[in-house]
């Protein structure tokens, strides 16, 4: 069966790291052809660094987030510090359909690959750019990674247990994920929009405003109330039990997460533990008192789950009506019994690193189903089918360029960054 864009869609992807390879990675898996650029001397800093290994187990190749984020691209290489780089970028984006770039802002304007000099060329050019933080206002030209972007949005300030001052980051990027699918459903918008006009457009995304939705609960809460939201950690606004509790066993299998948010669930659970004296304990009769004496209840059902193994306890309480979970580890994912069904990790063989299992396409289309088998490019592995078949370029052409340095299949000693 064919994919959405069956090879008729081309994408320059400039980016690095998750965001902007993420929705790249996402428009290849849609059957776009996607063309990666990197430099020999300033390559995706996701492959990680020279320093990691020598030279002859090729470390930049081993890095799983880069493979993760790049599968289904072409690669080439290309020094956009050179001119005749910019020149050869220029030639590839007046025939392609989309240009992701997640650069800082005045990166691409120094570069000389602003949207305004881009259209011209291609006035059907969909160009994406995703900086931390936005064109426009006092942190235009700041530099952001995933924990500050997290910070700014006002995630961090409320990522912390209710009985601890210390914020936490959820993640060490989460603002690039959601930049990444954000920033996939913009592009997908702008295809439908030319389809209809003709026309292109620059499409700006500060990925710290992709993040903000997820504070609605508390915006909304504070706008309504006056009052600045309080962490809550594992627990709810109104209801409990809830949160993650310590089980029988050893400590990578021992946890689950439960809820309960009705009293039919909160006395099949208490049921189900054996403590059904706790159902009618003065402390937890209704939800307001529940809630009221949270670490009380928290106290006892830590008592009572303790004995229980945490495969019988989420068995029983799901059984049972009850919300519950197992808290998996990386390796229990990996072995999930659903996810293996549905045969979600995708093995593809990769040089240098071999097979391994990469996680498949969420959206599952029945007519147009995604690419998935094709692994992330080495370093300038597409120089010559890119630079050869696109622009037309001959091999004395194509050697003239590696001999001056402006392509390469290997790193070069990194130079300091302007």
């Amino acid at each position: 069966m064919a994919t959405v864009f069956e090879k008729k869609l081309r994408v320059i992807d400039l980016s690095m790291g998750w965001a902007g390879p993420l929705a790249g990675q996402m428009l290849a898996e849609m059957g776009a052809e996607v063309i990666k650029v990197e430099d020999t001397h300033y390559f995706d800093w996701w492959r990680g660094s020279l320093s990691m290994g020598p030279p002859e187990a090729q470390p930049i190749e081993r890095a799983a987030t880069f493979n993760t984020a790049n599968r289904g691209k072409l690669g080439v290489t290309l020094d956009l510090l050179n001119p005749r780089g910019i020149e050869l970028v220029k030639r590839l984006v007046a025939d392609a359909d989309i240009l992701i770039e997640n650069y800082s802002p005045g990166v691409m304007e120094r570069f000389g690959l602003s949207y305004e000099i881009l259209a011209p060329l291609n006035p059907r050019l969909i160009m994406i750019s995703m900086p931390s933080f936005g064109y426009g206002g006092p942190e235009t030209f700041s530099r952001g990674y995933g924990n500050t972007v997290e910070a700014m949005a006002g995630v961090t300030g409320l990522a912390r247990y209710h009985d601890n001052d210390q914020p936490y980051t959820l993640s060490n990027a989460l603002g690039d994920p959601v930049g990444g699918l954000t920033g996939t459903f913009g592009i997908l918008a702008a295809i439908y929009e030319r389809e209809k006009t003709g026309r292109g457009q620059w499409i700006e995304l500060a990925q710290v405003e992709g993040l903000i939705p997820m504070l609605a609960e508390s915006i909304l809460e504070y706008q309504l109330t006056g009052k600045v939201p309080a962490p809550r950690g594992n627990r709810h606004p109104y209801a409990a039990p809830h949160g993650i509790y310590r089980c029988a066993g050893a400590e990578a299998q021992a946890w689950i997460a439960l809820a309960a948010y009705r009293e039919d669930q909160w006395r099949a659970l208490a049921e189900t533990l054996g403590a059904g004296h706790l159902a009618s304990d003065p402390r937890f009769i209704d939800a307001a008192a529940r809630k009221a004496n949270e670490d009380a209840l928290d106290s006892e059902l830590n008592l009572s789950l303790s004995a229980i193994p945490a495969e019988d306890a989420v068995k029983r309480l799901s059984a049972a009506g009850v919300y519950a979970a197992h808290v998996n580890s990386a390796p229990a994912v990996l072995g999930d019994a659903q996810l293996l069904e549905r045969g979600y990790f995708v093995p593809i063989e990769r040089a240098v690193v071999g097979t391994h299992l990469y996680p498949g396409a969420v959206a599952r289309m029945s007519v147009t189903p995604a690419a998935q088998e094709a692994p992330a490019p080495m370093l300038g592995q597409h120089n010559g089918e890119v630079f050869r078949g696109l622009l037309k370029m001959t091999d004395a052409e194509i050697a003239e360029l590696e001999a001056a340095g402006v392509i390469g299949t290997a790193p070069r000693t990194y130079r300091k960054a302007s």
